[in-house]
């Protein structure tokens, strides 16, 4: 069953990626991703005489219609349980004419060449706990799910690379009981470094997510990488899907998986904090990951 979960993250997120790059007037993809997004959501068969996505969006615009429907896939990733179906047939079918791949070989169950078999491992809320056992248990029993989809999304995918990415997030994070700092912001005020350059930008982007992104610049960078308008709806990135997601975001594009490999914590540290505080706390939660994880 892990394979198939790890392979339906994986659909999604290329679907979220090839909808959002999707040209045009609407076309047979936009009907195929209006039906999955209908069958996921338990909802009757668009009408006839209706366009894709009118209905499920307050849009009429075509293009606002694919963004919103890359938007709401990424929702319904978890909707797939179980062993596979008929709705991974769906999403099959919608993601190989998305990419312009031949239609799924007779015989073949869905995505059957489409990805490589992994040898990744989904975590469980229980082995979090162990590694942070401040935690709060709801607060984690939410964010396990987005923690293993941005896991698979940005290819921290060995136990030794998940060891290290969860020691940084649960200090950076208070043992994950914030989502966004603590403190208002208000000392951000006026760092054109963080390109706050706007009255009110301090408070506005303070730091959100597991790590911490602050600042109107890096939330844009941030937003334009997730597909997330974060400079007009900042908050977003304290929900845990984005919370996680921007964590994921900042560990890849540090490339941290690289030190992650050659087990350098300290390197990690200082790439997240700028140096070196709160070093002696990484290394203890690092070293309880790597017993839990049997990195």
């Amino acid at each position: 069953m892990a394979q198939l979960d790890i392979w339906r993250t994986q659909a999604f997120i290329r679907l979220g990626a090839l909808l959002r790059k999707l040209q045009g007037a609407a076309n047979k993809n936009d009907e195929l991703a209006d039906s999955l997004i209908r069958v996921l959501s338990g909802l009757p068969p668009r009408p006839a005489d209706k366009l894709p996505y009118v209905g499920l969006f307050s849009v009429s615009d075509v293009k606002l219609g694919r963004q919103g429907a890359a938007s709401r896939l990424q929702e319904l990733t978890g909707k797939l349980q179980g062993g596979v179906n008929d709705k991974d047939g769906l999403v099959d079918n919608l993601l190989r004419s998305l990419s312009k791949l031949p239609t799924r070989p007779a015989g073949k169950p869905p995505y059957a060449g489409l990805f490589p078999t992994s040898t990744m491992l989904l975590l469980t809320a229980q082995q979090i706990l162990a590694i942070a056992p401040e935690a709060s248990t709801s607060r984690i029993n939410t964010l396990t799910p987005y923690l293993n989809r941005t896991m698979i999304e940005f290819n921290v995918s060995t136990p030794l690379r998940q060891a290290h990415f969860l020691a940084q997030i649960a200090h950076e994070s208070d043992r994950f009981n914030a989502l966004e700092e603590y403190a208002s912001g208000e000392d951000y005020e006026g760092r054109d470094d963080l390109g706050n350059t706007q009255a009110g930008d301090g408070v506005r982007f303070k730091g959100r997510g597991l790590i911490q992104v602050t600042g109107r610049t890096n939330y844009g960078l941030c937003g334009q990488a997730l597909g997330v308008d974060l400079i007009n709806s900042p908050t977003k990135l304290s929900a845990p899907d984005l919370a996680s997601r921007s964590a994921g975001w900042f560990w890849a594009t540090n490339q941290l998986n690289g030190l992650a490999d050659n087990d350098d914590v300290r390197t990690v540290t200082r790439t997240i904090n700028g140096g070196y505080n709160g070093l002696d706390d990484r290394i203890h939660l690092l070293q309880a990951a790597r017993r839990v994880l049997r990195a």
